[in-house]
């Protein structure tokens, strides 16, 4: 019974470090954008009880409605025209803070939101931090209906094993906001995957994939002792 009080209290500390210091980093007046996941939520918790004058924007759905659930404003990608911070979830990210993304569905929306930030930062458990992407992380697909058998047989031309996802609560396959199919890409290495990605965008049909290559600018992470830090592109090695 001891042990597991204690690992709880550890957990919720080590989860409020992180959404300590990234909230230290926000500012009275800045547009913030916020992702998916639940280290996230976490921060959006944090800024609800730090009340800060701070206008937010999500490509994410839920992250929307969980934010309201809890009193804070929070509007979609479109009605905003720039962001100082954006913070979201990650599955996997590398030395060169190149990651995968591949949870939500939503990784076009949060494309977007990177690429219309000053600073894209992602705040994640030290474990999902490897020299490598991980293989146990896919590469998700968002694939237009029509195309999906094409863009699959491509894949797996290259040695990919590929499979549509399904919904996890429905008995329907999983789609995309923009109601497109998602398909996962596993490999036993993702070593190539620039090249994977390549060839996989030129195909007809694929509107985004879950690797977002050069838009990460750091991450919220703990070290060894559990402190929070943050690291940025050249930090690891």
């Amino acid at each position: 019974m001891n042990n597991c009080y204690i690992k709880i209290i550890y957990e919720v500390i080590f989860i409020t470090t992180i959404s300590e210091l990234a909230l230290s980093k926000i500012k009275n007046g800045m547009p913030v954008s916020l992702g998916g996941g639940h280290n996230v939520f976490n921060l959006a918790q944090a800024i609800k009880e730090a009340k800060l004058d701070i206008q937010l924007c999500s490509p994410s759905e839920l992250t929307r409605l969980n934010c309201k659930s809890i009193g804070l404003q929070v509007d979609a990608l479109d009605r905003i025209n720039h962001v100082d911070l954006a913070f979201d979830g990650c599955d996997s990210v590398d030395y060169n803070l190149n990651a995968l993304k591949s949870g939500g569905g939503i990784h076009l929306y949060e494309k977007i939101a990177a690429q219309m930030s000053d600073e894209y930062i992602l705040p994640l458990p030290s474990e999902r931090i490897h020299k490598e992407l991980s293989n146990k992380i896919p590469l998700c697909i968002e694939v237009a209906p029509s195309t999906v058998k094409q863009v699959i047989n491509t894949g797996e031309s290259m040695g990919l094993k590929m499979e549509i996802c399904q919904g996890s609560k429905v008995a329907s396959l999983a789609r995309s906001p923009q109601g497109n199919l998602l398909v996962d890409a596993l490999s036993s290495t993702w070593t190539e995957i620039d090249n994977l990605v390549s060839k996989l965008n030129d195909q007809n049909g694929v509107v985004a994939t879950s690797y977002f290559k050069n838009l990460v600018t750091s991450l919220i992470t703990t070290n060894e002792n559990n402190d929070a830090i943050e690291l940025k592109k050249g930090d690891l090695k």
